[in-house]
Protein backbone atom coordinates (compact mmCIF):
# COMPACT_ATOMS: atom_id res chain seq x y z
CA UNK A 1 0.00 0.00 0.00
CA UNK A 2 1.26 3.55 -0.99
CA UNK A 3 2.48 5.56 2.20
CA UNK A 4 0.17 8.37 2.37
CA UNK A 5 1.81 11.73 2.13
CA UNK A 6 2.41 13.85 4.74
CA UNK A 7 2.24 17.52 3.82
CA UNK A 8 0.61 18.99 6.75
CA UNK A 9 2.61 21.94 8.22
CA UNK A 10 1.38 22.45 11.57
CA UNK A 11 1.13 25.74 13.71
CA UNK A 12 2.63 25.48 16.65
CA UNK A 13 6.00 26.35 15.37
CA UNK A 14 6.75 29.63 15.29
CA UNK A 15 9.93 32.63 14.83
CA UNK A 16 9.33 33.36 17.98
CA UNK A 17 9.48 30.24 19.29
CA UNK A 18 12.02 29.08 17.66
CA UNK A 19 14.15 31.96 19.15
CA UNK A 20 13.44 31.26 22.11
CA UNK A 21 14.38 27.23 22.18
CA UNK A 22 17.41 28.15 20.19
CA UNK A 23 18.56 30.70 23.26
CA UNK A 24 17.33 27.95 25.84
CA UNK A 25 19.68 24.99 24.41
CA UNK A 26 22.82 27.28 23.38
CA UNK A 27 23.38 28.60 26.94
CA UNK A 28 22.28 25.97 29.52
CA UNK A 29 20.89 22.33 30.03
CA UNK A 30 17.63 22.31 29.14
CA UNK A 31 13.65 21.90 31.53
CA UNK A 32 11.08 20.85 29.36
CA UNK A 33 8.66 22.47 31.77
CA UNK A 34 10.49 25.31 31.93
CA UNK A 35 10.72 25.92 28.27
CA UNK A 36 7.23 24.90 27.60
CA UNK A 37 5.93 28.06 29.98
CA UNK A 38 8.20 30.06 27.85
CA UNK A 39 7.16 29.06 24.90
CA UNK A 40 3.31 29.21 26.24
CA UNK A 41 2.64 25.58 25.24
CA UNK A 42 1.96 22.61 27.19
CA UNK A 43 5.22 20.15 27.49
CA UNK A 44 3.42 17.79 25.72
CA UNK A 45 2.83 19.99 22.46
CA UNK A 46 6.50 20.99 22.66
CA UNK A 47 7.71 17.22 22.70
CA UNK A 48 5.18 15.99 20.39
CA UNK A 49 4.83 18.96 17.82
CA UNK A 50 7.57 21.66 18.07
CA UNK A 51 11.00 18.98 18.50
CA UNK A 52 9.89 16.61 15.52
CA UNK A 53 9.28 19.50 13.56
CA UNK A 54 13.04 21.13 14.13
CA UNK A 55 14.53 17.56 14.33
CA UNK A 56 13.26 17.73 10.08
CA UNK A 57 14.72 20.30 9.63
CA UNK A 58 17.51 19.46 10.79
CA UNK A 59 17.86 22.12 13.68
CA UNK A 60 17.78 19.77 16.86
CA UNK A 61 19.70 16.42 16.93
CA UNK A 62 17.62 13.39 17.25
CA UNK A 63 19.14 12.25 20.68
CA UNK A 64 16.96 12.61 23.72
CA UNK A 65 17.38 14.92 25.43
CA UNK A 66 17.76 17.13 22.26
CA UNK A 67 20.59 19.38 21.63
CA UNK A 68 21.32 21.67 18.78
CA UNK A 69 23.02 20.08 15.13
CA UNK A 70 25.61 22.30 13.40
CA UNK A 71 22.62 23.91 11.37
CA UNK A 72 20.66 24.89 14.65
CA UNK A 73 24.12 26.65 16.38
CA UNK A 74 23.99 28.19 13.18
CA UNK A 75 20.32 29.31 13.48
CA UNK A 76 21.26 30.36 17.17
CA UNK A 77 24.55 32.35 15.79
CA UNK A 78 22.25 34.10 13.82
CA UNK A 79 19.51 34.36 16.09
CA UNK A 80 21.96 36.19 18.28
CA UNK A 81 23.84 38.46 16.25
CA UNK A 82 21.57 39.17 13.50
CA UNK A 83 17.95 37.89 14.51
CA UNK A 84 15.84 40.28 11.71
CA UNK A 85 17.47 37.30 9.40
CA UNK A 86 16.40 34.52 11.61
CA UNK A 87 13.21 34.30 9.54
CA UNK A 88 14.43 34.40 6.24
CA UNK A 89 17.09 31.93 7.40
CA UNK A 90 14.25 29.09 8.70
CA UNK A 91 12.40 30.12 5.71
CA UNK A 92 14.82 28.95 3.16
CA UNK A 93 15.84 25.67 5.17
CA UNK A 94 11.75 24.67 4.90
CA UNK A 95 11.74 25.87 1.01
CA UNK A 96 14.81 23.64 -0.09
CA UNK A 97 14.61 20.84 1.90
CA UNK A 98 12.45 18.55 -0.22
CA UNK A 99 15.12 19.79 -3.15
CA UNK A 100 17.55 17.18 -1.42
CA UNK A 101 15.10 14.55 0.08
CA UNK A 102 12.14 14.08 -1.27
CA UNK A 103 10.59 11.88 1.89
CA UNK A 104 10.34 15.92 3.14
CA UNK A 105 6.92 16.49 1.69
CA UNK A 106 6.05 19.00 4.04
CA UNK A 107 8.66 20.79 2.78
CA UNK A 108 7.36 20.04 -0.88
CA UNK A 109 4.35 21.40 -0.11
CA UNK A 110 5.63 24.81 1.66
CA UNK A 111 7.59 25.66 -1.47
CA UNK A 112 4.68 25.18 -3.62
CA UNK A 113 2.37 27.29 -1.84
CA UNK A 114 5.14 30.02 -1.82
CA UNK A 115 5.43 29.63 -5.78
CA UNK A 116 1.99 30.17 -5.77
CA UNK A 117 1.69 33.00 -4.23
CA UNK A 118 4.39 34.49 -5.92
CA UNK A 119 2.87 33.90 -8.94
CA UNK A 120 -0.85 35.63 -7.63
CA UNK A 121 1.98 38.87 -6.98
CA UNK A 122 -0.52 40.80 -4.61
CA UNK A 123 -3.39 38.82 -3.54
CA UNK A 124 -5.64 39.42 -0.29
CA UNK A 125 -5.75 36.38 2.25
CA UNK A 126 -9.32 35.98 2.09
CA UNK A 127 -11.00 32.23 3.30
CA UNK A 128 -12.06 31.92 -0.17
CA UNK A 129 -8.19 32.80 -1.66
CA UNK A 130 -7.00 30.33 0.72
CA UNK A 131 -9.40 27.46 -0.50
CA UNK A 132 -8.35 28.14 -3.78
CA UNK A 133 -4.68 27.31 -2.71
CA UNK A 134 -5.57 24.25 -1.14
CA UNK A 135 -6.86 22.75 -3.76
CA UNK A 136 -4.55 23.88 -5.94
CA UNK A 137 -2.20 22.33 -4.32
CA UNK A 138 -3.70 18.99 -3.62
CA UNK A 139 -4.69 18.89 -7.19
CA UNK A 140 -0.83 19.40 -7.96
CA UNK A 141 0.12 16.90 -4.75
CA UNK A 142 -1.95 14.22 -6.55
CA UNK A 143 -0.46 14.47 -9.49
CA UNK A 144 3.54 14.26 -7.98
CA UNK A 145 2.36 10.91 -5.41
CA UNK A 146 0.11 9.76 -8.03
CA UNK A 147 -2.95 9.58 -5.45
CA UNK A 148 -6.60 10.36 -5.79
CA UNK A 149 -7.27 13.75 -3.99
CA UNK A 150 -9.03 12.75 -1.80
CA UNK A 151 -5.58 10.79 0.24
CA UNK A 152 -3.92 13.86 0.23
CA UNK A 153 -3.89 15.41 3.78
CA UNK A 154 -3.67 19.17 3.19
CA UNK A 155 -6.03 21.50 4.59
CA UNK A 156 -6.51 25.72 5.54
CA UNK A 157 -5.06 24.84 8.65
CA UNK A 158 -1.86 23.63 6.91
CA UNK A 159 -1.79 27.26 4.83
CA UNK A 160 -2.18 28.69 8.45
CA UNK A 161 1.39 26.78 9.53
CA UNK A 162 2.63 28.86 6.05
CA UNK A 163 1.85 32.13 6.31
CA UNK A 164 3.35 31.21 10.35
CA UNK A 165 6.38 31.79 8.25
CA UNK A 166 6.09 33.98 5.97
CA UNK A 167 5.36 36.76 8.15
CA UNK A 168 8.74 36.13 9.68
CA UNK A 169 10.30 37.89 6.27
CA UNK A 170 12.28 40.82 6.20
CA UNK A 171 11.70 42.78 4.21
CA UNK A 172 7.67 41.97 4.46
CA UNK A 173 5.64 40.11 1.86
CA UNK A 174 2.52 39.45 4.44
CA UNK A 175 0.76 42.74 5.72
CA UNK A 176 -2.35 43.28 7.64
CA UNK A 177 -5.09 45.07 5.38
CA UNK A 178 -8.23 45.75 7.81
CA UNK A 179 -8.88 42.70 9.60
CA UNK A 180 -7.41 40.89 6.64
CA UNK A 181 -3.68 40.52 5.39
CA UNK A 182 -2.67 40.00 2.05
CA UNK A 183 0.24 38.99 0.35
CA UNK A 184 2.83 41.51 -2.09
CA UNK A 185 6.01 40.21 -3.48
CA UNK A 186 8.91 42.37 -2.22
CA UNK A 187 11.46 44.48 -3.90
CA UNK A 188 14.39 43.55 -2.02
CA UNK A 189 16.49 41.32 -0.68
CA UNK A 190 19.03 41.07 2.36
CA UNK A 191 22.87 40.34 0.51
CA UNK A 192 23.28 36.15 3.30
CA UNK A 193 20.30 35.59 2.80
CA UNK A 194 20.27 36.53 -1.58
CA UNK A 195 23.18 34.15 -1.48
CA UNK A 196 21.91 31.28 0.51
CA UNK A 197 19.23 31.25 -2.51
CA UNK A 198 21.76 30.95 -5.26
CA UNK A 199 23.44 28.40 -3.41
CA UNK A 200 20.57 26.54 -3.68
CA UNK A 201 20.32 26.84 -7.26
CA UNK A 202 24.18 25.92 -7.69
CA UNK A 203 22.99 22.12 -5.84
CA UNK A 204 19.90 21.94 -7.33
CA UNK A 205 21.39 22.67 -10.80
CA UNK A 206 24.43 20.40 -9.75
CA UNK A 207 27.23 23.64 -10.72
CA UNK A 208 30.75 23.95 -9.99
CA UNK A 209 31.16 26.86 -7.32
CA UNK A 210 33.22 29.35 -9.48
CA UNK A 211 31.39 28.35 -12.98
CA UNK A 212 29.36 31.24 -14.22
CA UNK A 213 25.39 30.63 -14.33
CA UNK A 214 23.41 32.82 -17.12
CA UNK A 215 20.17 33.97 -15.40
CA UNK A 216 17.73 32.84 -18.38
CA UNK A 217 14.13 33.62 -17.57
CA UNK A 218 13.46 30.11 -15.79
CA UNK A 219 16.85 30.53 -13.22
CA UNK A 220 15.79 34.25 -12.52
CA UNK A 221 12.47 33.20 -11.73
CA UNK A 222 13.50 30.20 -9.59
CA UNK A 223 15.87 32.68 -7.53
CA UNK A 224 12.61 35.43 -7.17
CA UNK A 225 10.16 32.16 -6.03
CA UNK A 226 12.65 31.30 -3.31
CA UNK A 227 12.91 34.79 -1.94
CA UNK A 228 9.33 36.12 -2.45
CA UNK A 229 11.13 38.86 -4.91
CA UNK A 230 9.59 40.25 -7.52
CA UNK A 231 12.11 40.65 -10.88
CA UNK A 232 12.35 44.45 -10.63
CA UNK A 233 13.67 44.41 -7.72
CA UNK A 234 16.72 41.37 -8.89
CA UNK A 235 18.96 43.86 -10.15
CA UNK A 236 19.45 46.15 -6.67
CA UNK A 237 19.35 42.52 -5.08
CA UNK A 238 22.46 41.77 -6.99
CA UNK A 239 23.91 45.00 -6.47
CA UNK A 240 24.06 44.74 -3.03
CA UNK A 241 25.31 41.14 -2.65
CA UNK A 242 28.11 42.25 -4.91
CA UNK A 243 28.94 45.18 -2.81
CA UNK A 244 28.84 43.42 0.26
CA UNK A 245 30.82 39.88 -1.08
CA UNK A 246 32.62 41.31 -4.12
CA UNK A 247 34.72 38.91 -5.85
CA UNK A 248 36.87 41.56 -7.14
CA UNK A 249 37.77 42.21 -3.34
CA UNK A 250 38.29 38.83 -2.07
CA UNK A 251 34.79 37.80 -1.81
CA UNK A 252 32.76 34.97 -3.25
CA UNK A 253 29.68 36.57 -5.04
CA UNK A 254 30.13 38.46 -8.74
CA UNK A 255 27.56 38.89 -10.88
CA UNK A 256 27.98 40.69 -14.18
CA UNK A 257 26.69 40.56 -18.63
CA UNK A 258 28.48 38.40 -21.03
CA UNK A 259 28.74 39.99 -24.88
CA UNK A 260 25.81 37.92 -26.80
CA UNK A 261 24.64 35.45 -23.94
CA UNK A 262 23.20 38.03 -21.04
CA UNK A 263 23.17 38.46 -17.68
CA UNK A 264 25.25 35.82 -15.36
CA UNK A 265 25.75 35.44 -11.46
CA UNK A 266 28.68 33.30 -9.82
CA UNK A 267 29.06 32.00 -6.34
CA UNK A 268 32.82 30.87 -5.52
CA UNK A 269 32.04 28.39 -2.96
CA UNK A 270 28.96 28.04 -0.93
CA UNK A 271 28.67 30.26 2.18
CA UNK A 272 29.54 29.70 5.64
CA UNK A 273 26.74 31.23 7.51
CA UNK A 274 29.31 32.65 9.98
CA UNK A 275 31.19 34.25 7.78
CA UNK A 276 27.98 35.67 5.77
CA UNK A 277 27.19 37.68 9.00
Amino acid sequence: MTKRPTLHLQQNTTLERVAIILENFSIQKTDIDQLAVLCQLGASVLQKNVFPFLRNLSILDKKNPSGLTQLGKVAADIQQSNPELLGDFLHLVIYQQHLFDPDKRFSWAYATVVQQLWLRKEVVLLSSERKSIVTELIEKAAVKYELPTTEIAFSDSSIAGVLNWLRSLSPCVIKSEGKSEYFSRRHFCPAPIFLYAVDIIYNQNQRTYGSKILLREDIKNSICQILLLDPSGLDGTLDNAKCTYDYDQGGLFDWGYEGGYGQWIMLNKSPDWRELI
